[in-house]
């Protein structure tokens, strides 16, 4: 876990209580406020409620005073005796007295009163028809909103009727006096719209139908018809003893605060809706105004982070890559850093102490390369005498059988050879000069044997690759010696150059007698030898081979044998495709030219 991902995990971890404690303050908040609102509604609502219900038992008083008149119950019980002038006289009292009721209050648009017995009917408008058939059926004690026509023009009225005496409300032959009283729509409408502007409610009244009906609403005048049938449908607002409640719904993708208050001297609900957003708005505010914060914190926690991890993370890192390619030998790594910070000065010694490294090393290196070199030509001479001794063989055992050809023909070649193997100041060759030095000496070998059949496949990328003098030969040699010449007939000995992914090989098969498993096992032990190690593996010339392959192209290279499933011998050269490159360049460095 880097600087910076600490750093923000301590920005997150001081930010969480901050936020868990904003998150409890602001629940608090909102049920404190939902409950303040809740309790100021439902008393703004009670109190409303209050108001038309006072207004409407003063009206009840006065229906209740027009029936003890002494001019009413006089017409009602006289009417039929007096003269006509008479009761011209007492009807116009009647009149005048109903018109002074009307006017006794802002609420009463009409009073009307029935006299059964005369089959007459007076207003506070003037006569009205005597429609026994209405009365009979339409009486009622409560409030109910009906239909009802004011001077031509049709509307809608609060209707209550007043029955004297009391009896007569069920028989209509019993009754002297009915006192019909009209409260016009318009009336509680305005009342509406005065409770309405005193917040972001849409209040209306409500009476639930008999027998499961729809029931009866009426609308302040901006109301939202279509919302109020939807909330109608959704909550249940019917009389509930006068007890006012209050419910949480969602209508039009919205929350609203329901408020539904019953009158129990009306029959009517008071219902209220409220934008659940509206009543929680100072809250939301507070909100927004703390994520909003937040943010801003987060965001300058980021911008620290992030100037903490262009100043030291990426330095550090710089460092740290660097160090590593400086492990992995590559000592001209230098850091390129514009920045003037603390870590300038580091980033300065360091770049010296990476030149100081890479200047000892290359001196290192070179010392160790010439002394390799020593070491080179000192298995060199041990490998030319060993060749030589077979060479001389074979010229004697010529110059016994007196062929003199041959005998040349060994000689040309053992000059050319010699003039090959005794460049000392050479010690690196190409692939392509060794393979021909290669093909030459088997000539040489075939002068002897007859029976040698010699092929070369050489990848073309691999023709210019640097290696050791006399690396290839000795591999043969031990191929002919002990395998293909201990055999009966002929064979072939096959040599191969391959470049693979990440590494060269160099493969030299025999079809020769092959080497028992005892002897095989024997031989993998000698040559992982070190240099004073048994002389019999040196014997064969492969300790050799093995040794300077590792000298030259580091511990890594090795040389592996094997018998072969067909039968005979292989032989296997093995380096690192990066080790040869390196040493390559580093020989003509040494030697100060090409190769």
């Amino acid at each position: 876990m880097n600087l910076v991902t600490k750093v923000m995990l301590l920005i997150f971890a001081l930010m969480t209580p901050i936020i868990a404690l904003y998150m409890y303050s602001n629940q608090t908040s909102i049920n404190v406020v939902e409950d303040q609102i809740n309790i100021a509604n439902q008393n703004r609502l009670s109190h409303f409620l209050g108001s038309i219900e006072e207004t409407m038992e003063q009206v009840s008083v006065y229906a209740n005073i027009v029936t003890k008149d002494p001019d009413f119950t006089e017409l009602a019980a006289n009417a039929a005796v007096v003269s006509g002038y008479d009761y011209s006289a007492m009807v116009d009292s009647v009149e005048r007295k109903l018109g002074l009721f009307s006017l006794s209050t802002s609420w009463m648009n009409r009073i009307s009163v029935y006299f059964p017995a005369m089959k007459l009917g007076l207003s506070s408008q003037g006569s009205i028809p005597y429609d026994e058939t209405y009365l009979s059926t339409g009486i009622t004690t409560n409030w109910t909103l009906r239909n009802v026509t004011v001077s031509g023009i049709p509307k809608r009225a609060f209707t209550r009727h007043f029955v004297g005496p009391s009896s007569g409300v069920t028989d209509l032959g019993k009754t002297s006096i009915i006192v019909e009283v009209d409260l016009m729509e318009d009336n509680i409408v305005s009342l509406l719209n005065r409770f309405k502007t005193q917040g972001n409610n849409d209040p209306f009244l409500f009476r639930a139908g008999e027998g499961g009906g729809s029931g009866t609403y009426l609308l302040n005048a901006s109301s939202d018809e279509a919302m109020v049938k939807e909330l109608l449908r959704s909550v249940d607002v019917g009389t509930d003893g006068g007890v006012g409640k209050r419910k949480l719904i969602e209508l039009a993708g919205k929350e609203y605060l329901v408020y539904a208050l019953t009158s129990k001297k009306l029959g009517w609900t008071l219902v209220d809706y409220v934008p659940l957003e509206d009543i929680l708005e100072p809250v939301t505010r507070y909100k927004n105004l703390f994520t909003a914060t937040s943010v801003l914190l987060l965001l300058g926690g980021a911008i620290c982070a992030f100037f903490l991890y262009i100043q030291v993370q990426v330095p550090i890192r710089l460092l740290t890559q660097s160090i590593h390619q400086v492990k992995k030998g590559q000592f001209s790594t230098r850091i390129v850093e514009r920045a003037n910070n603390e870590f300038r000065k580091l980033i300065l010694q360091f770049n010296d102490m990476a030149a100081q490294i890479q200047h000892l090393v290359e001196k290192v290196y070179l010392e160790e390369i010439r002394s390799k070199e020593a070491v080179m030509k000192q298995l060199q001479s041990q490998i030319n005498p060993h060749f030589l001794y077979n060479s001389l063989a074979f010229i004697v055992s010529m110059a016994r059988l007196g062929r003199t050809e041959p005998i040349v023909s060994m000689g040309h070649s053992l000059a050319d050879y010699y003039r090959y193997t005794t460049r000392n100041d050479e010690m690196v060759t190409t692939l392509e000069e060794e393979v021909k030095f290669v093909s030459a000496y088997v000539d040489i070998m075939n002068y002897q044997l007859g029976k040698i059949a010699y092929t070369a496949d050489i990848a073309p990328s691999m023709r210019r690759l640097p290696i050791p003098r006399l690396l290839i030969q000795p591999v043969v040699e031990n191929a002919i010696v002990h395998g293909l010449e201990p055999k009966p007939g002929g064979g072939s000995i096959r040599l191969e150059a391959v470049e693979e992914t990440v590494c060269f090989r160099i493969i030299v098969t025999d079809e020769g007698v092959g080497m028992p498993e005892e002897a095989l096992l024997r031989l993998r032990g000698q040559l992982a030898e070190p240099e004073k190690g048994d002389a019999v593996a040196r014997s064969y010339g492969l300790w050799n081979v093995h040794e300077r392959l590792r000298y030259f192209f580091g511990n890594d290279a090795s040389l592996s044998v094997d018998n072969v499933a067909s039968g005979g011998f292989r032989v296997v050269l093995i380096w690192s495709k990066e080790q040869g490159l390196r040493e390559g360049q580093a020989r003509l460095r040494a030697d100060g030219g090409d190769v």
